[in-house]
């Protein structure tokens, strides 16, 4: 099929209506897209098509590329005023609409990478105060376990000082009684000694008195 200026204008028109831009790049949605448009201009009668989703999308690059570079050329010759053609019009408009759809999924893709980086920095930040939180509960079981241990230690001190001190205060007490009873004999005998002494006293006198009684009868 030859390409005439009415074609080339009826499939920018068709392209326009159907916007494959919408969808992402080699996505299927944009092949339906080309596909539908293929199919659209085959079913016209004036002008007649024969193409295929890739024959339009080839042409309609090639359209592009043709219009960019006379409007570089068009910018770069000073004094130069042109005027726009229909399908010019049309190219310009498809150029304008492409560009934003493109900018405007980039700021998506943009918005997500970043959504995506932030999700993934507030999971790590969760995931080490999870760790610095399960640190602190080991540490806190592990001074429990450290304060209980020297509670236990402590109460064993003090039951072992306490036997100890009453087993001291056991043999400070038999000692104690052991003196008592020492003391307690000695004084005893003490008071045995003394009553012998004064019993021996006593008879002693006596028989001195029964003497004297002799001797003045």
């Amino acid at each position: 099929m030859e390409w005439t200026e009415l074609h080339d204008l009826n499939l920018c028109e068709e392209v326009l209506v159907v916007e494959p831009w919408k969808h992402p790049y080699r996505s299927k949605e944009r092949g339906d897209s080309w596909n539908e448009i293929a199919n659209n201009l085959n079913a016209s009668d004036h002008p007649t098509f024969k193409v295929s989703k890739r024959s339009v999308r080839d042409r309609l690059t090639l359209l592009q590329q043709k219009y960019k570079a006379k409007m570089r050329k068009e910018e770069a010759a000073s004094g130069i005023d042109c005027q726009e053609t229909k399908l010019g019009k049309v190219l310009e408009e498809i150029i304008e609409k492409e560009k934003a759809a493109t900018d405007a999924r980039s700021l998506q893709d943009d918005n997500k990478k970043t959504e995506k980086a932030a999700a993934e920095e507030h999971r790590n930040r969760a995931v080490e105060r999870l760790g610095e939180t399960k640190k602190r509960n080991a540490e806190k079981q592990d001074e429990k376990a450290q304060t209980a241990k020297k509670g236990r230690r402590s109460t064993s001190e003090v039951v072992q000082f306490l036997k100890e001190k009453s087993e001291r205060e056991s043999v400070l007490r038999k000692e104690d009684l052991e003196l008592r009873r020492k003391e307690l004999s000695q004084k005893e005998d003490m008071m045995k000694m003394l009553a012998q002494q004064q019993q021996q006293q006593t008879q002693l006198m006596l028989c001195l008195l029964a003497k004297g009684q002799n001797k003045n009868s």
